[in-house]
């Protein structure tokens, strides 16, 4: 059985995608992480998604939209955070736990 490096992997997909929609693709992926922890951070606190929206003045479709990645903005985040019971810097503090979130 023979070996591949990853640069070579790697080499052929960039050249077929392009080193921008390689970096725009990884960006995406990690905001889909962040936004992950944040739900997983929001089921920790046993704190449903309908509470979480009541909190934030948003439907529940849009704190769905949150934790799947899709934020409008800090000020987005920053109420997101607030419902959890946190207060957001440069990265989310629950207190006992920080998630980067940018």
């Amino acid at each position: 059985m023979s070996t591949v490096r990853w640069s070579e992997i790697r080499g052929e997909h960039v050249a077929a995608a392009g080193e921008e929609r390689v970096e725009q693709g990884k960006t995406r992926l990690l905001g889909q992480v962040r936004a992950h922890r944040l739900a997983e951070t929001r089921k920790r606190r046993g704190l449903t998604q309908r509470q979480v929206a009541q909190a934030m003045g948003v439907t529940v479709g849009r704190v769905s939209q949150i934790e799947n990645g899709e934020l409008a903005g800090i000020d987005v985040l920053d109420r997101y955070v607030h419902a959890l019971g946190g207060h957001l810097q440069i990265v989310a503090n629950f207190g006992d736990e920080q998630i980067k979130v940018g």
